[in-house]
């Protein structure tokens, strides 16, 4: 026999593959240790609370038999049984503490285990308490988070966009030549070329598509910016008494 310790160590396979595929990513124990985590919160209520008890500080009456009024469907005879769970023989209602808990006031599990929590004093670490987002629940979040900031950027492009066609149509009027040897004015000019292209771009952003108007986002994010500039120099020199 060789020099045990210069014995090479190799991970040994199975039908399912190398042991290096049996191992579990850190995201997937991250994930089961999460979920481990909300059933100890879930245990620990039920082990430290009844249902009839839950039941009877929401303000259920409860007979000496268990029997009550079911709360989750219109009942003139006791119907529903209550003690460690709870069973509506009427409705069918079922389940334990914190199903009952969730049903009574609409709630998540998660959202009726922290109620129960609060109302009977038990002591719970927040971090437990933290759900467990499914990558599909994270993409809506992020999602949401970006229609919520484009939603700004829309609104703040519409109001640039209507001070700049308002101040062309102005322009329009105020500096019509009036004579066919007038020199036209800078002003009037832009008006004439740019009146019909800025209010179809309002016409975008009211009415357009999402591709549309995520498109214009793309495409004019910069000019509108500028605009906003201009427009605050112009409102800076009215206000300091030269000319626009």
């Amino acid at each position: 026999m060789g020099n045990p310790e210069k014995v090479k160590r190799t991970a040994p396979k199975s039908a399912g593959g190398t042991a290096e595929g049996r191992f579990q990513s850190k995201n997937d124990i991250h994930s089961i240790a999460n979920q481990r985590s909300s059933d100890n919160i879930f245990q620990t209520i039920k082990n430290k609370i009844t249902t009839r008890e839950a039941a009877e500080f929401y303000g259920l009456k409860v007979g000496r038999n268990g029997m009550a009024c079911c709360p989750f469907h219109p009942d003139r005879n006791p119907s529903l049984k209550v003690d460690e769970r709870f069973h509506c023989f009427g409705c069918g209602a079922d389940g334990d503490v914190i199903d009952y808990a969730a049903k009574l006031f609409h709630l998540t599990n998660i959202e009726a285990a922290r109620k129960l929590a609060g109302d009977f004093e038990i002591h719970i670490s927040e971090k437990t308490f933290r759900p467990i987002r499914s990558p599909a629940a994270k993409q809506r979040q992020t999602d949401c988070r970006v229609n919520e900031k484009f939603e700004r950027w829309r609104s703040w492009a519409i109001s640039v966009l209507t001070m700049y066609v308002n101040s062309m149509q102005g322009w329009k009027e105020r500096f019509a030549p009036k004579s066919e040897s007038e020199e036209w004015n800078p002003l009037f000019m832009e008006s004439l070329s740019n009146l019909d292209a800025y209010n179809y771009f309002l016409d975008v952003l009211y009415y357009g598509s999402d591709a549309e108007q995520r498109g214009f986002f793309l495409e004019m994010k910069e000019v509108i910016r500028n605009l906003e500039r201009r427009e605050q120099k112009w409102n800076r020199e009215s206000a300091d008494g030269r000319p626009a």
